[in-house]
């Protein structure tokens, strides 16, 4: 071999590698991304399910806030049920009295809103008049180094259905 076909073939051969390297670092990115999608999607649901059924069986909404939700607990004073979202942590929690733990609902949450209805939809900022939770929030997770948006909006209308009309 001569000096000038070994510089070549040194050439293609490192312009193949680099071109495999591409494809390589591209399909981990999107096999990554596609894991957290998953990840997060099972999550949300979860979250979504619990929350469902939680304020569905609770009493009276008493608290709200764009960040906060409290009920009584049906039939019950002394017991209330507390959702939660702060943005320091990006965590969505709840808090039942009675329980030494707060569980965490949703993590890596980048944003959370709280919305009330009434009875006919329309929008009320008065505890009062509160008959519908509706609920939307965004999450992200870093993937091998870059923050990606692997879940765009979860979002949900759940109906109180304890309180009196």
């Amino acid at each position: 071999m001569t000096l000038p076909e070994m510089m070549v073939s040194v050439g293609v051969g490192s312009l193949v590698l680099m071109i495999m390297a591409v494809v390589f670092t591209s399909s981990a990115r999107s096999f990554a991304a596609l894991g957290h999608y998953v990840s997060m999607d099972r999550n949300s649901r979860a979250a979504l399910d619990r929350m469902s059924r939680e304020i569905r069986q609770a009493g009276d909404l008493i608290e709200f806030s764009p960040t906060r939700l409290k009920f009584v607990s049906y039939e019950q004073t002394n017991s209330f049920l507390v959702y939660n979202w702060d943005a320091t942590s990006r965590e969505l929690t709840e808090w039942k009295t009675g329980q030494a733990t707060t569980n965490i609902l949703l993590n890596e949450c980048d944003d959370l809103a709280f919305k009330m209805s009434r009875v006919s939809l329309a929008p009320t900022t008065v505890v009062a008049e509160g008959k519908a939770i509706k609920v939307n929030w965004k999450c992200s997770r870093t993937i091998l180094g870059k923050k990606s948006t692997s879940e765009d909006m979860g979002q949900a209308l759940i109906i109180i259905r304890n309180k009196a009309i």
